[in-house]
């Protein structure tokens, strides 16, 4: 099963993340989000844990895509490995490992402004996870 697949779409950037477990498809999602804008050179180790909560499964992948998009342009940190917990489809634990961005040394692609909601979609499937997102370049 591939990870993710990039799509058309006009000014931004769509993407669909591919995962036999709601765990590797939020996972899939991330590392989709992280190619768009670029391959990172880490200059430390750090540990960081998030829990968000959220009305369906698919505002919780939004939540957690902005999350990073948040993390890496405020903070100028990126995340590499990634265990995730989830209760009910509804809260997200997830303890992430990562470091902050040499961005003298990275490789910069696009800006990620934002995750949209636009033809959003998380759907379960008999081969696991697929779900649709779109970024705001």
């Amino acid at each position: 099963m591939k990870a993710f697949e990039f799509f058309e779409h006009t000014a931004d950037i769509g993407v669909h993340a591919y995962g036999r477990t709601l765990e590797e498809l939020f996972v899939n999602a991330a590392r989709a989000l992280y190619e768009v804008q670029g391959r990172f050179d880490l200059t430390d180790r750090r540990i960081l844990k998030v829990e968000l909560t959220a009305s369906s499964v698919d505002e919780l992948l939004v939540r957690w895509l902005s999350e990073m998009v948040y993390l890496l342009s405020a903070e100028g940190v990126c995340f590499t490995h990634f265990r995730l917990q989830f209760t009910d489809g509804k809260k997200l634990t997830a303890q992430m490992e990562g470091g902050a961005v040499d961005f003298s040394r990275s490789e910069i692609h696009e800006e990620v402004k934002a995750v949209t909601y636009h033809q959003l979609s998380v759907t379960q499937t008999a081969d696991g996870w697929t779900a649709t997102v779109i970024f705001d370049v």
